[in-house]
């Protein structure tokens, strides 16, 4: 699968933050997964 990550959701995943879901996270870690963060973040 291949993820889209915008800024608050890169944030908060750096910072362990309570509000990205475990879902989410599970997601963002998988190593089958490509993850991509938007243009717009930098």
């Amino acid at each position: 699968m291949k993820l889209l990550l915008d800024i608050h959701i890169f944030l908060w995943l750096i910072n362990d933050d309570e509000r990205l879901s475990e879902k989410f996270y599970e997601a963002i870690i998988n190593p089958n997964n490509e993850r991509f963060l938007s243009v717009v973040s930098i």
